[in-house]
């Protein structure tokens, strides 16, 4: 089943707030964020590199979270991402949307709950 923009916007909405709030605890890299992920989740958000990186880098436009590359080893770098102040900001944000949002939802689907 393919997925329309809304549900599209929808994930990308939902990984950025979980991607803020990753990085609110620690600075990570991208593979570290997806094994984060899973983890934190219970297993129950999985995620791939492949689609982490464009919702990093939208994050990194928009200047809620910075990169830095470090070196690791000879000759391998591993990009480190950053939570900015304005990314705590909107992280505050994104938590009482979603919090409404799934109170609302859960609202009425308890209504139609059998």
């Amino acid at each position: 089943m393919a997925l329309d923009r809304n549900q599209c916007s929808f994930r990308r909405g939902v990984m950025s707030l979980v991607l803020l709030s990753l990085l609110k605890r620690e600075d990570m890299y991208g593979y570290q964020l997806v094994q984060e992920t899973a983890s934190s989740s219970g297993g129950k958000i999985i995620t791939q590199e492949g689609s982490l990186y464009p919702v990093l880098y939208k994050l990194l436009e928009q200047g809620l979270i910075s990169d830095r590359k470090v070196l690791v080893g000879r000759r391998m770098t591993r990009v480190y991402y950053h939570l900015e102040p304005a990314g705590e900001v909107r992280l505050k944000a994104l938590i009482e949307e979603y919090k409404e949002i799934t109170q609302g939802v859960y609202q009425i689907i308890q209504e139609s709950d059998v």
